[in-house]
């Protein structure tokens, strides 16, 4: 029984480890879309350029993609 206990260990370890990362990338998600929406608002008030509006959404999307790929492998690497 104690042989079990302890090789229960790195799993709990790993769970608890993908349950902070998947906070953390809802965070940076949300935080992502947050600043996609104040760019457009920015881009309807006359605040930025046209160019200015597209260089950073291109930025932000693909930020927004890495973070979603990295949602992803976090699922499919944690042992069950």
């Amino acid at each position: 029984m104690i042989m079990h206990d302890i090789l229960m260990i790195p799993i709990a370890l790993a769970q608890a480890i993908n349950e902070e990362v998947e906070k953390e990338t809802l965070m940076n998600e949300e935080a992502i879309l947050e600043r996609l929406r104040s760019l457009q608002l920015k881009l309807q008030d006359n605040q930025i350029s046209e160019d200015e509006y597209e260089d950073s959404e291109a930025i932000l999307i693909e930020n927004l993609k890495t973070v979603r790929k990295s949602k992803k492998g976090v699922h499919t690497n944690v042992p069950k």
